[in-house]
């Protein structure tokens, strides 16, 4: 599969150029596919032909804002699957209708979430939260609090995923999202 990812920007001191950056975790996990890493540019390549869309966790910025954006609503035209993971689960949810807050105790910790019936354990690195989630959107997975873990799209193959399976040993996925990816 090719899957079209998303990067952070990073800005350098002491000349402050900024450069796109991949976690090179997402090569890991996604080892059994071609991954075409989006640059920050503010505009889609629509000669660029990919199976898939991955936003991916880290900061965010004004180029990294307005480029996944762009690329959201051109894969969701195209009915191409997306997957946010992270920033990219919280830029979905608000790109389908829900709305962000703010939690605490998330940010570089390990935490009990539940999916399916069963309990895992997953990283968090966030300090953001799921408050809710757009008319579409259903709750796949939950913290102990009830904190949104992970939502999906109703009826169209549109996934968030608010821990990072790109940094687990191994990777805590929902069902849906292993089987597209074919994990």
């Amino acid at each position: 599969m090719r899957i079209l990812i998303s990067q952070r920007e990073v800005i350098v001191p002491p000349s402050f150029f900024t450069f796109d950056a991949l976690e090179r975790s997402w090569y890991n996990l996604l080892s059994n596919h071609k991954l075409i890493p989006i640059p920050n540019i503010c505009r889609i390549d629509e000669s660029i032909e990919y199976d898939c869309l991955v936003l991916t966790g880290g900061p965010d910025s004004i180029e990294r804002h307005i480029t996944e954006d762009l690329h959201f609503k051109y894969a969701l035209n195209q009915n191409k699957p997306i997957i946010g993971v992270c920033h990219g689960a919280f830029a979905v949810n608000d790109l389908t209708g829900g709305k962000n807050g703010k939690v605490d105790g998330h940010w570089q910790t390990d935490h009990a979430i539940y999916m399916d019936g069963q309990e895992y354990l997953v990283n968090s690195y966030h300090e953001q939260s799921i408050a809710s989630i757009g008319e579409e959107m259903v709750v796949v997975a939950t913290d102990e609090e009830y904190n949104i873990e992970a939502f999906k799209h109703k009826d169209k193959p549109i996934f968030g995923i608010v821990w990072h399976p790109e940094r687990m040993e191994n990777p805590v996925l929902p069902m849906e999202v292993r089987q597209l990816l074919e994990m």
